[in-house]
């Protein structure tokens, strides 16, 4: 047998003994599309430089119920940069958008081998620059991966199953370097219930532990300071949260805490007060409120706002933090109004979104002056950037976008010397950067010639470009609703009169002005029901504590005369002492009630005291007794009794006495007539 038709059979032989013995893999389900997921790792280096190779790790996850056979990784990267915002963006969120050509010469593309179900494979590729085929122009070079891989049916495909895109940007090295700065949010995860306990502390407990996503967002942004270019917003909800958890207060009875867990707690507060102090924080108000609702209720809105401040200046003075006061609405919850509602001294900052400032442009930067009603305000524009379709949001991925925004702001520079655009990234609050990245990282972002760490409270201080274009008249958003602010204006009275009768009365204002504030948090929007239902609670909470302090009297009082006495208790049955006063109200005006000082009474305890009142020529008369506070507030339910004299008057008195007379004259007149009659009778002579 010749030698070609020895190696046809041999081969044919090979190909049928491989169908034969090959694994049986469950055939793919008909219109199924693949699902390989893909997560970019590393990326060195993080800017492009001449001559310096790109090597990229990662891994590929397989999400099918089936196999995948010789699947490949490749690099993929385009020959000319991007150079606008927009290209970058579609690039990042499009999977279907143009990110560049394969490089696919040999060494240039990673083996991974078969894929079964659920099963994860790392890749690394490295690609000497000679090799990436760029023009080495300036500007925004999206870069990634893409995955090939044969099906169960031996089909192969020359369109990539599944991928991820960063970018890696080209910028010399003589251009002047631009401010780029990054805003970590600490928010609070939970909320107190009706009852004073905490609604989930587990979830709160597990964020703030080793591992979880609040610990890792504030590990992340301590190791990534980049030389002052981190900014912390806090929310003093999650300060207190934090203390209460690990002092083990207002927890749920089903709850307890372990020695490490509260340990843990305690890290976590004292590592983000830590970094807050040395990075210029900004704060929000307490429990990031509503300033929808409120700016939409302005007959409501004074007494509200001085509580949420309240709020929030004691817990800052609790934990010794200062910071620039700033508010932020939501996404889909910025008008006009509010804006101007907001201005206040003009140097607290709005966080908007770019969607809420339809003629905002990167050439104004993150930080604009804005010109209300009242007054002009800055405003900083949080122009999130898509994380892509292609691949989840990681370390790497944020590193990157700070990086081409800074670069994409170079050359917005160099074309015009007027712009002032910079490189601003704000972290979703969400987000959970994991523990799996490097030390510094993320702060190489701040090492690179053209990017230059800065602030926002540097920025801040900088001369700002004017917005003067459209803002929105109305908002998509649905704010709290007004019942819900009612509710809260209703715990405002009741606790100012409250709080006006307790003697200490510094916590109870600090403990009201916290549960103003979070009845009005904007997380209440997602589930209005619960919202109203707990301002509901705390406004019977402390109109049953009102209802503990009350006064009684008799039913009915006699004096003995027209002045008189009678005893009125005062009941406290609250937990803490109060002072007092009482208001007397008569039925007649005409009569003079006298004025009573206030009375102090311990908790619990019960107070009599004497009220003199003189009734005059009055025999009867109802008095009410009011318990009132220092500015004539009432409190409680007044009691009615009435009072009445048992005094017969002066005249009366004149004709009993004038009737005593005469009795004693006729007495002394009938006595003297007896005896001038005895004396006239003649004497008779002795019988012998």
């Amino acid at each position: 047998m010749s030698s070609p038709r020895r190696t046809i059979l041999v081969a044919l032989l090979v190909t049928i003994l491989g169908a034969v013995l090959a694994p049986v893999v469950p055939a793919q389900a008909a219109g199924e599309d693949p699902d390989l997921q893909v997560s970019i790792r590393s990326l060195d280096p993080s800017r492009l430089t001449r001559g310096a190779d790109v090597t990229m790790t990662g891994t590929v996850t397989n999400r099918n119920d089936h196999a995948w056979t010789a699947a490949q990784v490749y690099l993929v990267i385009p020959a000319s940069p991007f150079t606008t915002r927009a290209q970058v963006d579609e690039a990042m969120a499009n999977s279907k958008a143009y990110t560049g050509v394969r490089v696919v010469e040999t060494g240039a593309f990673d083996e991974l081998g078969d894929l079964a179900p659920s099963q994860t494979k790392r890749f690394r590729i490295s690609v000497p620059y000679e090799q990436l085929g760029i023009t080495g122009a300036e500007g925004v070079y999206p870069v990634g991966v893409q995955v090939l891989a044969t099906d169960t049916d031996g089909s192969r495909s020359p369109e990539a199953l599944a991928g991820a895109t960063t970018t890696l940007p080209l910028i010399s090295s003589d251009r002047e370097a631009v401010p780029t700065s990054i805003l970590w949010p600490f928010l609070m995860t939970d909320t107190r219930t009706g009852a004073g306990t905490y609604a989930r502390p587990d979830r709160l407990l597990r964020a703030v532990s080793p591992g979880g996503q609040l610990r890792n967002l504030l590990d992340l942004a301590s190791g990534s300071s980049g030389g002052g270019a981190g900014t912390a917003l806090v929310d003093p909800a999650l300060l207190v949260g934090v203390d209460d958890l690990a002092n083990a207060r207002h927890l749920p009875d089903d709850l307890e805490l372990t020695d490490e867990q509260r340990a843990g707690a305690a890290t976590f507060l004292e590592d983000l007060l830590q970094y807050a102090r040395t990075h210029s924080p900004w704060i929000l108000g307490y429990d990031r409120p509503d300033v929808l609702a409120l700016a939409e209720n302005p007959d409501l809105e004074g007494p509200l706002v001085r509580a949420i401040d309240r709020a929030t200046d004691t817990v800052l003075a609790k934990y010794q933090l200062s910071g620039r006061r700033v508010s932020w609405p939501t996404r889909d919850g910025v008008t006009r109004g509010l804006l101007s509602n907001q201005r206040g001294s003009g140097d607290s900052p709005v966080i908007v979104s770019s969607s809420s400032l339809p003629d905002w442009e990167p050439r104004l930067g993150s930080l604009v002056q804005y010109t209300s009603a009242k007054g002009p305000l800055p405003l900083l524009v949080n122009d999130p950037k898509p994380t892509g379709s292609t691949g989840p949001e990681t370390v790497l991925v944020l590193r990157q976008r700070v990086l081409s925004d800074a670069a994409l702001a170079v050359l917005e520079r160099a074309i015009d010397p007027d712009s002032r655009a910079d490189s601003f990234t704000m972290v979703d609050p969400q987000w959970d950067p994991g523990v799996r990245w490097s030390t510094g990282q993320l702060s190489t972002a701040f090492t690179v010639p053209f990017t230059r760490a800065t602030s926002l409270d540097a920025l801040l201080t900088q001369r700002l470009m004017s917005y003067k274009g459209d803002v929105p008249t109305t908002a998509e958003a649905r704010p709290l609703s007004r019942a819900q602010v009612l509710k809260a204006t209703e715990i405002v009275e009741m606790g100012a009169t409250l709080s006006s009768i307790i003697s200490q009365s510094a916590d109870v204002d600090d403990t009201l002005a916290r549960e103003v504030a979070s009845v009005l948090g904007v997380r209440w929007r997602l589930d209005r029901s619960a919202g109203l239902v707990l301002a509901t609670s705390y406004a019977r909470r402390i109109s049953s504590e009102l209802d503990k302090i009350s006064i009684e009297a008799p039913p009915s009082v006699t004096l003995s005369s027209s002045k008189g006495g009678f005893p009125l208790t005062i009941r406290n049955d609250t937990d803490e002492a109060i002072r007092i006063g009482v208001d007397l109200d008569s039925s007649n005006p005409a009569l003079t009630i006298p004025t009573l000082d206030d009375v102090d009474v311990a908790a619990g305890e019960r107070r009599t005291i004497t009220v003199q009142v003189d009734l005059g020529r009055q025999r009867t008369t109802f008095l009410t007794a009011h318990l009132v506070t220092a500015n004539g507030t009432d409190v409680g339910s007044p009691t009615t009794f009435k009072v009445r004299s048992s005094s017969i008057g002066t005249v009366l008195w004149v004709a009993m006495g004038l009737a005593a007379l005469f009795v004693l004259a006729a007495l002394v007149r009938r006595f003297h007539r007896r005896r001038t009659a005895s004396s006239a009778m003649p004497v008779g002579d002795d019988d012998d």
